[in-house]
């Protein structure tokens, strides 16, 4: 047996494991970030870190976002909950060096700024839009750097979520329809036609065949409960008449042995 061979794949299986189980930094964010956000408005959010000297004793927060007009504060304070320490930073990048000589053990960091205008993205209905809301970063000295966080919001304009309301609801409508067994290709179609337009940023024309797909939708299951009340009038009949004759033929039999008794 060639003991040499064995031990060089034993230390290089030791090698591999050793980075699968490279832990994710240890630095824990929250913070609530709005699922969509109006083109124009100013938006607002904290966000609160800790564990930030459990990888690093010194290390650089790096900041990111896609909203614009950006001011970022970032407030640090010590174990028994004194603020160390408070800067005002813009830009939509920005970066605050982290040390643990200076006694932090928390850190709020909150981001202001507006949503862009509806020229700064691609129309999507499904995925829906997104822009980077807030990104932050862990880097160290050398250029070592890792992710610590994304977050990403939804923008929209007043046109652009009345056109995604109507298409949700004529999307509901064809659903229902289609549970109800009624044909609804033409109601997809209109619905396939406001998706396109939405995406094209055409939201009237959108909404338009929204409409349109959610009054076809609506007209198809209502002619297939009719035509289900019809089946069920119609049988109904078939069995009373079905009673009525087995009862007649009945009566009948009985009068028949009567006059022949």
């Amino acid at each position: 047996m060639n003991l040499s061979r064995y031990s060089k794949l034993a230390v290089a299986l030791v090698v591999v494991l050793a980075f699968a189980v490279v832990p994710a930094a240890a630095v824990s964010i929250s913070g609530d970030t709005p699922a969509s956000v109006e083109s124009g408005q100013q938006q607002e959010t904290t966000y609160e870190f800790t564990g930030l000297f459990e990888d690093y004793e010194r290390w650089t927060l790096q900041m990111e976002t896609g909203l614009t007009d950006v001011t970022w504060q970032v407030v640090t304070y010590d174990n028994a909950g004194n603020q160390v320490d408070e800067s005002t930073l813009t830009g939509q990048e920005a970066s605050y060096q982290l040390d643990a000589a200076d006694n932090v053990v928390r850190a709020e960091v909150t981001v202001v700024g507006t949503t862009p205008s509806s020229n700064a993205w691609s129309w999507s209905y499904d995925p829906p839009q997104r822009i980077t809301y807030a990104e932050f970063a862990q880097s160290q000295e050398g250029g070592a750097s890792n992710t610590l966080e994304t977050y990403n919001a939804r923008p929209y304009t007043a046109e652009s979520q009345q056109a995604r309301t109507a298409i949700e609801d004529a999307e509901d409508a064809v659903e229902d329809a289609q549970s109800s067994g009624a044909g609804v290709s033409g109601a997809e179609s209109d619905l396939e036609d406001a998706i396109q337009f939405y995406n094209g940023g055409q939201f009237e024309q959108a909404i338009s065949n929204a409409e349109d797909a959610e009054s076809a939708a609506n007209d198809a299951a209502s002619s297939a409960q009719r035509t289900d009340l019809i089946i069920m009038v119609g049988a109904a009949l078939v069995v009373l008449l079905l009673l009525g004759g087995g009862v007649y033929w009945y009566l009948q039999q009985q009068d028949s042995y009567d006059k022949l008794g």
